[in-house]
């Protein structure tokens, strides 16, 4: 991209809008703290909690099977098993929009055991370490045990819960087995659990820390389009609060500092827009406030909002394919990311200032050396606005 630029002066004035924000939509779901129960050969009662935003009903087809609803739960009862044979049955739990079907099982011989395992089928760990907490279905006595050192294993008895926690992982990632056994009279049944954690390396959340250069389609410098691609500003990407958000620093100009939320489930960035980002004392009684936000070049209008960072791939200047977060959420005109001044009561955009515009993302560079490291502003701020700066 050109790196030396001729200096300009153009303040627009604009209005301010704001995003809509959409507002959540509860889900018509139902949930169950269990998916199955077990019974002895006795018979015996136990509760499952439901969970619904909608009224809801439980049946059940087997005549050996009661059931009674009351405050939002179900409570399953089963008698005697005089057919010498082990029994299921199955108990639907509907709503207006959502079914789910509890399994029922008896045993019929006193040696017999049954043994499940609710909430769990294997256990992932972060590399800085977490707790998982599971419950054990069984008629019999009962532990739960592991022969890894990384791991502490303590089982609650009188919920029948088991927690697995592991450390903080400063090494590679490691797995291991946790054996869950259940035991009545000579009889004796196991399920094994497989236990993994990441190392840090591996982390989702520490793969997306480190410095970036913002690639877009096109540029524009103040108010002016340059009809050139490539990288026009570099910014860092810093811990703020582990998996839960992060800072970007320094994007289009020295000293900026906008959040970020993450999304564990998929390991994307949600970047606030339209938030303060950096004040700038231009007098000692002139203040100039800064914030991110998506543009409209061609009207000179701005808006908040958020942006979608989405791991992925991106080239940089050379066309080298590297790591990158591909930017998403503009639309309906506002297809331009840059920085907005408020000053003297009023809104402006900088004329000595480069605005991406089109598809962009920020694309992983090389930190450069302290010697060498390019400041994306040189200048002193004043009243007049900011000289032109090289990148």
């Amino acid at each position: 991209m050109r790196r030396n630029l001729l200096l300009m002066f153009l303040v627009v004035f604009v209005t301010s809008s704001c995003d809509d924000k959409t507002k959540e939509e509860v889900a018509d779901r139902i949930v169950l703290s269990r998916s199955s129960v077990a019974f002895s050969e006795q018979g015996g009662t136990t509760t499952v909690t439901v969970a619904s935003p909608s009224d809801w009903d439980a049946a059940c087809t087997d005549g050996w099977v009661t059931l009674h609803r009351e405050n939002g739960a179900l409570t399953i009862t089963a008698g005697d098993n005089d057919t010498q044979s082990p029994r299921t049955a199955t108990v639907t739990v509907e709503s207006s929009s959502d079914k789910h079907e509890i399994e029922v099982r008896q045993a019929y011989s006193r040696e017999s055991v049954n043994l499940t395992l609710t909430g769990i089928q294997k256990i992932e760990f972060d590399s800085e370490g977490e707790s998982n907490t599971f419950t054990v279905n069984t008629n019999g006595e009962w532990s739960a045990k592991s022969e890894a050192k990384w791991l502490t294993v303590s089982c609650d008895p009188q919920r029948n819960t088991v927690t697995v926690s592991a450390a903080k992982n400063d090494e590679a990632s490691r797995s291991a087995t946790l054996v869950v056994t259940s035991t009545r009279g000579t009889a004796s049944e196991s399920v094994e659990v497989a236990v993994s954690q990441i190392s840090r390396e591996e982390s989702p959340y520490y793969k997306l820390l480190g410095y970036y250069g913002l690639f877009a389609k096109n540029w524009y410098y103040g108010g002016s389009p340059l009809g050139l691609s490539g990288t026009g500003t570099f910014c860092t990407i810093e811990e703020k609060e582990y998996r839960k958000s992060v800072y970007i620093k320094d994007l289009f100009l020295d000293g900026t500092v906008v959040e970020a939320l993450f999304n564990r489930e998929d390991g994307t960035l949600d970047i606030e827009l339209g938030k303060l980002c950096l004040t700038q004392d231009l007098t000692p009684s002139t203040k100039r406030y800064i914030y991110l936000t998506k543009l409209n070049m061609g009207t000179g209008s701005f808006r908040g909002g958020a942006l979608r960072a989405t791991p992925g791939k991106g080239a940089d200047d050379d066309g080298q394919i590297k790591d990158a977060l591909l930017l998403s959420g503009f639309g309906e005109g506002y297809n331009s990311l840059g920085l907005t001044v408020y000053q003297n009561q009023q809104y402006a955009s900088f004329s000595d200032r480069y605005y991406a515009n089109g598809e962009m993302y920020l694309v992983r560079w090389e930190r450069p050396s302290t010697e060498t490291a390019v400041s994306n502003a040189k200048v002193t701020p004043s009243q007049e606005g900011f000289s032109a700066y090289n990148y």
